[in-house]
């Protein structure tokens, strides 16, 4: 998955910086609510992430002043009913992390940081979804997520969601990590 394609449903901020780090903060949130979380985002616009696929290529950031949250919107107006959940759901799931605010919205206002989402059956592609950024000076200013449903409409509903949450950990930023647990690995 990401802007280069990928293989199944684990393929393929100020700065990004603080966004790197929140498939460890963010996982947990899979199981059910953890205590530890802190209260807010602490990370710093220069903060380095780990674990990062050296292979990967670069997510350009969303801008997002030192310790505030990134607020992106998830515009899911021509989603069916499963995926539009869907993306409410992995919003729901990233919006755990204190340095994130994924909304699912019907239509994004027009002054919000907006990625599309939206479905295609591609017979062709071998990938079960797609993020492409789209930058300017190395800021990114929205982007489109495209969910491939020949395969998806194939899987079950939590294989489904790790590919929405996974496009959107893009979306927010992320690239690919090495840790073959995180929801981020390719």
């Amino acid at each position: 998955m990401g802007a280069e394609g990928g293989r199944g449903a684990w393929s393929r901020l100020p700065r990004l910086a603080v966004v790197l780090l929140l498939p460890a903060l963010l996982l947990p949130a899979c199981s059910g609510p953890q205590p530890d979380a802190p209260a807010a985002c602490l990370l710093p616009a220069d903060a380095e992430g780990m674990d990062i696929d050296p292979t990967d290529s670069p997510e350009t950031p969303w801008e997002k002043p030192d310790g505030q949250e990134l607020s992106v919107s998830f515009e899911t107006a021509g989603l069916s009913g499963r995926y539009a959940g869907m993306v409410a759901e992995a919003a729901r799931i990233w919006s755990s992390s204190p340095c994130v605010e994924a909304l699912a919205v019907d239509e994004c206002a027009p002054d919000a940081n907006c990625v599309t989402v939206q479905e295609e059956f591609s017979g062709g592609r071998s990938t079960d979804g797609e993020s492409t950024g789209y930058s300017s000076d190395g800021i990114r200013e929205g982007g489109t997520i495209t969910l491939y449903t020949r395969l998806l409409d194939q899987t079950t509903d939590n294989g489904a969601l790790a590919t929405v949450v996974h496009e959107m950990g893009h979306a927010l930023g992320l690239v690919h990590r090495q840790d073959r647990g995180s929801v981020m690995h390719a």
